[in-house]
C-alpha cells in the first residue's frame, strides 16, 4: 500500500505544474560590430593637470585652470556608401567618483598612494563646454559622429574643490578614468 501511495503521490505531483501570470516581457535589442575606434593606439592618454597650491582653492567649487587635451581615435568605422548612416558613438567614462559628487573623479592611483584630498577631476567637452558624465551613458546630444577613420575628441580637464579651503590637503593629485565608446 505504501508503494501505491508513493507512486500515486509522484504521479499527481508530476502532473501539477505551477501556473504563473505573466505581466509583461523584456525584449533585448542590440548589435555587435566588427570595427570600432581604437583609443590612442591602445595606450593611456596622459594629461598633466599641473601643480597648484591648496590656497588657490578659496571656496567649495573653486576650479583650477582648464587643461585642453585630445582623445585620439584611429580605425573608426565610417559609412561604406553615401546612403549609409554615419556611425556615431558616445563616450562612456567610468571612474570612482567623490562621494556625494558624481561629477568629480576621485583622486587615487593603482599603487594605493596617499593622495591630496578635497579636490576631484572634472572633464568637459572642449567644443560644447558640456560636462562629461561619469558612470552613465551621456545623453544623445553628446554624440560624436564617426566621419573619418581618424578622429580627435577635444576635451578639457581641471580640478574642482569639494571641501572647505582649510580642509584641502596636499599630495599627489592623480586620477584615472576608463573610456568606452558606445555606438548605440
Amino acid at each position: 500500500m505504501k508503494k501505491v501511495n508513493v507512486l500515486l503521490f509522484a504521479l499527481l505531483n508530476a502532473s501539477i505544474s505551477p501556473v504563473f501570470a505573466v505581466d509583461g516581457a523584456i525584449s533585448f535589442h542590440g548589435s555587435i560590430i566588427t570595427q570600432a575606434c581604437e583609443v590612442n593606439n591602445g595606450e593611456d592618454v596622459d594629461v598633466e593637470l599641473g601643480t597648484f597650491s591648496a590656497a588657490q582653492f578659496t571656496a567649495v567649487g573653486e576650479k583650477s585652470p582648464s587643461i585642453p587635451f585630445v582623445l585620439p581615435l584611429t580605425n573608426c568605422p565610417v559609412a561604406a556608401a553615401q546612403e549609409d548612416p554615419v556611425p556615431h558613438f558616445r563616450l562612456w567614462l567610468e571612474t570612482e567618483t567623490v562621494p556625494g559628487h558624481d561629477d568629480l573623479a576621485m583622486l587615487g592611483n593603482d599603487f594605493g598612494d596617499t593622495m591630496a584630498d578635497g579636490v576631484g577631476v572634472k572633464i568637459v567637452d572642449a567644443t560644447t563646454k558640456k560636462e562629461m558624465p561619469y558612470n552613465v551613458l551621456p545623453p544623445e546630444d553628446m554624440e560624436y559622429q564617426s566621419t573619418a577613420a581618424t578622429l580627435n575628441i577635444n576635451l578639457l580637464a581641471y580640478y574642482v574643490s569639494y571641501k572647505e579651503p582649510k580642509d584641502i590637503t596636499a599630495g599627489p593629485a592623480d586620477a584615472r578614468v576608463n573610456v568606452t565608446l558606445d555606438y548605440r
